[in-house]
């Protein structure tokens, strides 16, 4: 009984794979968990807020955000090279109801000093520019007080259209899956 279920469920996987049901990965993703960097958007607060675990999700919707791009990159899970990936961490701050993903020390440092306060390691990004790689940028709107992390050529594009200032890149992602 238990290798009937075994071969039936290597059969759906295989059917899943060759259907096109699975979505391919990157090349350089062998045995590397991804999730999407996922763009939210509260309208009230004005701001941008990158999701990527199952806890920014939760608290985005809890929060009254809307849904905007699905596929702003792709971040490691887990770490693969912990010499040349750094982890992105989420930050929150109260007073002026933004989220803050960032990975350097000067955008720690930022956040810290500006009272922002820790929420967690969303994920793991490049230090440096790998093949198949794109830029996390970093931008902020100084009349929002909203940060804003763009990978993908239309989150760049909203950041600018929006008056959002490039401040720096945190590191460097996978890009989104093509649509």
């Amino acid at each position: 009984m238990v290798r009937t279920r075994s071969l039936l469920a290597l059969g759906a996987a295989l059917l899943a794979v060759s259907s096109g049901a699975v979505a391919a990965q990157p090349a350089h993703a062998v045995n590397e968990r991804f999730a999407n960097l996922v763009t939210y958007y509260h309208w009230d607060r004005e701001d941008n807020f990158s999701a990527v675990t199952h806890l920014d999700h939760a608290a985005g919707r809890g929060e009254g955000y809307q849904w905007i791009r699905m596929y702003e990159a792709l971040v490691h899970m887990d770490p693969v090279d912990s010499g040349r990936q750094r982890p992105l961490i989420l930050f929150y701050n109260s007073a002026r109801g933004d989220y803050m993903s960032t990975a350097t020390d000067e955008g720690i440092a930022s956040a810290l000093s500006a009272g922002y306060v820790r929420k967690g390691v969303q994920g793991y990004i490049w230090k440096d520019h790998r093949p198949g790689t794109v830029p996390l940028h970093q931008y902020w709107n100084q009349e929002r007080e909203d940060n804003f992390a763009a990978a993908s050529p239309e989150g760049i594009a909203s950041a600018q259209s929006a008056d959002y200032q490039w401040i720096r890149i945190e590191g460097y992602v996978s890009p989104g899956p093509e649509r």
